[in-house]
């Protein structure tokens, strides 16, 4: 554990140069493909303003070396509009190297993996920390924060499509919040009237051996289900706060804890519906309790998270509710999330002229504090390389993960050219 102000996040980015540089010449194939893209999204409630404007570049070269591959995906976009972080920001989102055999695959180096079948929201799929700046309006594919690590993935039985991966991640890294100046910042309870607030280091894992991440998962193909078995050690992405009152001090810790999840997923397709659920059981994990003392501050418990969806498709129309749920074992009064709690989520999608035309809408909806969100875009492939999107993200409610938001209505625009 270690103070995150040390984090050196430019170690990645030289990383790749040193391995760019010689790959034209020595790669027996080398390839560059990358996009152009412009975001820009207006608040429309509180203080109406410009909430980014984003000029990025996307570049994708990958190479080939007899057995082995490269790949990695680089992002840099410069946002005159951002508030309270960096106008020009440069992330490595990957770059491993990929060898290719029979009955194995092996990667090596920063990449993203994906666990799980759900959409929009996150239980199985937590090997990598998302960037949450923009909360969860951010594409899966964007906020995902790539990590170094070593996966196997083994393939012992091709015909029942059996599959064996393991991973072991030295680079931990937490989720990235929203700057406290951002209109993205997570609400904090305000400070008890006469203490004063002292905020100690944040405690978080670092590049080391012994705050390393580690995890299996296995996959088959069993009487026509997809289905998987998986568990992950590692720190959970959002720090725990521990508090400590002494008057008229009030200390508060952010710190990173440990935890073990075990879970699974299946899936399956009937004609015109796809059936998915995943089931994600987090051992000994920190939840905030309002405690006077660091002993006190943060409870330990195991907490069941689970999904479960269906998706119909059928005459260029889809139709995709999903339910989310979270219980946690062993609740007591004093801990600040409820007993139960959890969302649902629709997603409508057409497509009109020959699918250049594409319609959509998701609703995430907050069963417990009421809060909700909507999110109806209309996407245009005016080419093969040029897409155009208009759309708004709509909040409602007062409290809870979403209903904190409900200022931050917004319209926002895209257009996207590949290459």
């Amino acid at each position: 554990m270690r103070d995150h102000k040390s984090y050196k996040p430019y170690r990645a980015y030289i990383l790749l140069i040193l391995t760019l540089l010689p790959l034209p010449a020595a790669a027996a194939g080398f390839s560059l493909h990358g996009s152009l893209k412009n975001e820009s999204a207006y608040f429309l409630q509180g203080s109406p303003r410009w909430d980014k404007i984003q000029n990025r570049l996307e570049l994708k070269p990958e190479a080939r070396f007899a057995n082995w591959e490269f790949r990695s995906r680089l992002l840099a976009w410069y946002d005159p509009a951002s508030k309270g972080t960096a106008h020009a920001v440069t992330q490595l989102k990957e770059a491993y190297l990929l060898y290719a055999a029979d009955a194995f695959d092996l990667r090596l180096g920063q990449q993203q993996i994906v666990w799980g079948k759900t959409d929009g929201l996150r239980l199985l799929d937590i090997v990598n920390p998302v960037d949450m700046r923009e909360f969860i309006l951010d594409d899966f594919l964007d906020s995902r924060i790539g990590v170094v690590a070593a996966k196997l993935n083994y393939y012992p039985d091709t015909a029942t499509e059996q599959e064996i991966e393991l991973l072991l991640i030295p680079d931990a890294r937490p989720a990235r919040e929203a700057a406290v100046t951002s209109r993205w910042a997570f609400a904090r309870p305000a400070v008890p009237p006469g203490l004063n607030l002292q905020m100690l280091p944040r405690q978080q894992p670092n590049w080391s051996m012994t705050n390393s991440e580690a995890g299996a998962a296995w996959r088959g193909n069993l009487h026509g289900w997809d289905v998987s078995l998986n568990y992950f050690y590692g720190w959970k992405d959002t720090p725990n706060a521990f508090v400590r009152i002494t008057p008229p001090t009030l200390q508060l810790q952010l710190a990173h804890l440990r935890m073990h999840t075990i879970g699974g997923s299946l899936a399956n397709s009937f004609g015109a519906f796809v059936v998915r659920g995943e089931l994600a059981v987090n051992l000994k994990e920190g939840i905030n309790a309002s405690g006077s003392n660091f002993a006190t501050s943060v409870s330990r418990h195991t907490t069941l998270n689970a999904a479960l969806a269906v998706e119909w498709s059928k005459a260029h129309w889809t139709l995709a509710p999903q339910f989310f749920v979270r219980h946690i074992q062993n609740w007591h009064p004093f801990l600040q999330e409820p007993r139960d709690s959890g969302f649902w989520t629709l997603r409508i999608a057409t497509d009109f002229m020959h699918e250049r035309l594409k319609p959509e809408v998701l609703g995430i909806a907050d069963w417990r504090s009421g809060g909700w969100l909507a999110r109806p875009k209309l996407a245009f492939e005016w080419n093969d390389h040029l897409t155009i999107t208009l759309g708004a993200d709509m909040f409602g409610g007062h409290t809870g993960l979403i209903g904190q938001f409900a200022n931050n209505d917004r319209l926002y625009s895209e257009a996207r050219y590949s290459f």
